[in-house]
């Protein structure tokens, strides 16, 4: 498998390439975007970002042993934002970002909930994480919305900022989400 595919209504969810740096550069050199994030820094650097699309890339050649897989997210033949699953050996964490001129469209809402369908329908894990700063109340929204239930506050770290911000720990289990679909 060379990667993962998901059609939504609105949405293409795709493996990650290298030619989407520019686009990346683009949206992520938003500060706006990068200070809600743990490990975007601002400004945008184009050879880590080369860097994280080149591995990010590769990881679907193996995807059975990735310890990270990512999805590039398109609407109408643009990327528009990425998605995330990370500690893939563990509990996944999911992250996710989308480019400012998205926001408010609902197209989070849709990319989490066929990324998260894919996951469970692919894998055996049984429950998945996020971390969300607390003052992301959008992203909070889409947690909530897909039925993650809070379960702690931690730290974040972000690069963007160069501090630590406060953060909501959320988790989903398989079958609350498969009842709530």
């Amino acid at each position: 498998m060379n990667g993962a595919v998901i059609k939504t209504e609105r949405l293409l969810l795709r493996p990650p390439k290298v030619q989407d740096l520019e686009r990346c550069a683009d949206l992520l050199g938003d500060y706006e975007v990068a200070k809600m994030l743990a490990r975007v820094p601002h400004p945008y650097d184009l050879e880590l970002g080369r860097s994280y699309l080149s591995r990010a890339a590769e990881s679907w050649l193996k995807h059975q042993d990735a310890e990270e897989l990512v999805f590039q997210i398109d609407h109408e033949g643009q990327m528009i934002g990425g998605l995330s699953f990370k500690e893939l050996r563990e509990t996944p964490e999911i992250g996710y970002w989308l480019g400012r001129p998205y926001w408010g469209k609902g197209f989070m809402s849709e990319a989490v909930e066929a990324a998260i369908a894919w996951l469970f329908q692919n894998t055996h894990h049984t429950r998945i994480a996020s971390e969300v700063m607390t003052e992301n109340p959008a992203s909070l929204n889409v947690m909530e919305k897909l039925g993650f239930r809070e379960v702690g506050e931690i730290g974040c770290t972000s690069l963007s900022r160069g501090d630590t911000m406060r953060a909501v720990r959320t988790e989903l289990r398989r079958a609350d989400f498969m009842n709530g679909r």
